[in-house]
């Protein structure tokens, strides 16, 4: 311990004899040592400090990192974005599929992309809106953009959901129109003799 305060003593003469002899004004013969600056003194004072908390077994306080702005929760920063992109997922659908699979499984994004879960999630999601984008919206064979007309329930043979009150309406009143002015007489005549 007196060995060690020895040495902290001996750093500390260092520095008031340099600073001593820089405010006396007195010339030194000896070789002259360019002057240090107050931070390079002070980085000098702190890895001595250092090397004598290693000797000690002292361990340091982490050194305060530069706070960085983070996204807000469940958003991706540019950087991960762009990393998406390189791995070839766009869309804010499928990027809303990895922001969604980071939350459900506490992930990186990196393990994520390489999921095969994920993988095979991302899969059936580009099929399905492959198929939705293949299928025309005006054609019969779109579900949904029929359902609404009367002809549509008149063909089917049906009456539409009881919640569809004036829809229903229209297809009972259709029906009996049609029925109306349908032949009277069979097409297939029978000749009885």
């Amino acid at each position: 311990m007196e060995n060690e305060n020895e040495q902290i003593d001996n750093v500390e003469e260092e520095v008031v004899e340099e600073t001593t002899e820089e405010e006396s004004g007195q010339e030194v013969v000896e070789e002259e040592k360019p002057k240090l600056t107050l931070e390079q003194q002070r980085g000098i004072l702190q890895r001595k400090l250092t090397k004598i908390n290693k000797e000690l077994g002292i361990e340091e306080e982490p050194k305060p990192q530069k706070i960085t702005k983070k996204s807000t929760k469940g958003e991706l920063d540019y950087g991960q974005k762009a990393f998406l992109v390189a791995n070839g997922i766009k869309g804010s659908d499928e990027v809303a599929l990895v922001q969604e699979m980071m939350s459900a499984t506490g992930r990186t994004l990196d393990d994520v992309v390489e999921n095969k879960y994920f993988q095979a999630e991302l899969k059936e999601l580009r099929e399905s809106k492959a198929t939705k984008e293949a299928m025309p919206s005006s054609s019969k064979r779109s579900p949904s953009s029929q359902e609404g007309t009367v002809d549509y329930w008149i063909a089917k043979g049906e009456l539409p959901p009881a919640d569809k009150v004036d829809l229903r309406r229209k297809v009972l009143n259709e029906r009996i129109r049609r029925e109306e002015q349908a032949s009277k007489f069979s097409d297939n005549s029978v000749v009885i003799a």
